[in-house]
């Protein structure tokens, strides 16, 4: 299937989203807007370590303090269509939808959300092995799994803008189930997939 000119991706910690968004800047000339790299620039300007939990506490304070629960994917489609002229070349790709009213933004302007998910162990393998130079990256599995299952499962009395990625998976269009061996494997996967290598 060929995805749209707005385009979400949201997922399980290392199962692969940026490779997607990656692709379509590579192969489509989409933008690229990564909510997880403002959130580790902006913990590194308050000189706050950078970790999962740190992330999504400061994901629910934006959106506290905006009274918007899509604020960040918002301003991102806008400055993007001012940019582009309306994305008549190329498109955007929103990564790390943690928040199922950013889904609703991107359905708004048209897009479809992709839900990228793998095998748990394999993942947390992956992001062991990667070497991507993330300090939320050094964990534990249990500490891994513990802090997906916050992310995926709020509490029921969690505050307003919490993160809630199962609701997210839920509003999702497309799924992506990520258990390739090989990087290679997995990119060719997409650019088939997705039609990547032909017109736009």
């Amino acid at each position: 299937m060929k995805l749209p000119k707005i385009v979400g991706i949201s997922g399980t910690n290392g199962a692969g989203k940026d490779e997607l968004g990656k692709l379509l800047v590579e192969l489509k000339g989409y933008g690229f807007h990564s909510v997880s790299e403002l959130l580790r620039e902006e913990l590194t300007r308050q000189g706050k370590p950078i970790t999962r939990e740190n992330q999504g506490a400061l994901s629910k304070q934006w959106r506290n303090e905006s009274g918007d629960d899509g604020v960040m994917f918002t301003k991102a489609i806008e400055k993007y269509h001012a940019e582009q002229g309306g994305l008549e070349h190329g498109g955007l790709a929103l990564v790390s939808i943690r928040h199922p009213a950013e889904v609703d933004v991107i359905h708004a302007n048209g897009g479809v959300a992709v839900w990228v998910d793998a095998d748990q162990r394999l993942r947390y393998e992956r992001i062991r092995s990667a070497n991507r130079d993330r300090h939320e990256d050094d964990v534990t599995f249990e500490e891994f799994q513990a802090d997906e299952d916050r992310e995926m499962h709020p509490p029921a009395d969690a505050p307003h803008g919490a993160l809630n990625m199962a609701a997210v998976k839920a509003k999702a269009d497309v799924f992506v189930e990520n258990d390739f061996a090989t990087l290679e494997d997995y990119r060719k996967f997409l650019t088939a997939e997705f039609e990547l290598n032909g017109d736009a």
